[in-house]
């Protein structure tokens, strides 16, 4: 077995073997994970320390660990949210942790705080696993939060086009995104598709 072939498992929601694996080769950073996974939160936290002061995602592991034990001691980085926030979701969700999902998103507005995109990253991850009423609150709190956001205004343009059938909608999503950033290749695209409709 490569690193390669234990982390793409992992990341398919295949864990088993990924946490011997992973501490035996000295990944301590993916065998904390692993850890969380298993609702080993104490060994995970044991590893998220070890490597903190050099691992960026160390660091935020620790922040990650204390939303999902309600015990917040440190707030995040703009970076970290921005960077982790989305992915680790994601995994939560591939591995049916609805309850870490909910843990964290009552984190949201505190998260936001740091970064006001969390909204949007929230969203985004409800939306590419097809939660779409979850999805659309967020989004919807994205665009009260971040109006001026060209990516967000196209992503509900999607979302009205490709899942809702909604061309109307969808027009007016990509000219407010279009008169933000005129020339945003993926609303200029969606919007020339639509006219030939």
């Amino acid at each position: 077995m490569t690193y390669e072939q234990v982390k793409k498992d992992f990341l398919s929601g295949r864990i088993k073997g990924c946490k011997s694996f992973f501490k035996h080769n000295n990944y301590v950073l993916e065998a904390a994970y692993c850890c969380i996974i298993l609702d080993q939160f104490e060994e995970a936290k044991e590893l998220f320390t070890k490597v903190a002061g050099e691992n960026i995602r160390a660091h935020w592991g620790l922040l990650l660990l204390q939303m999902l034990t309600g015990e917040i001691s440190r707030p995040p980085t703009y970076f970290e949210v921005r960077n982790f926030l989305e992915i680790d979701l994601n995994i939560f969700i591939l591995y049916c942790r609805g309850d870490f999902v909910e843990k964290i998103i009552r984190y949201a507005d505190y998260l936001a705080f740091y970064n006001p995109e969390c909204y949007k990253f929230i969203g985004r991850v409800f939306w590419a696993n097809n939660l779409m009423p979850a999805a659309m609150f967020f989004l919807r709190k994205a665009k009260d939060k971040l109006y001026n956001d060209p990516e967000l205004h196209y992503l509900l343009a999607y979302i009205y086009y490709y899942n809702d059938n909604d061309i109307e909608k969808c027009q007016r999503a990509l000219s407010t995104c279009l008169e933000i950033l005129p020339n945003y290749a993926p609303a200029v695209k969606l919007f020339d598709k639509i006219l030939t409709l």
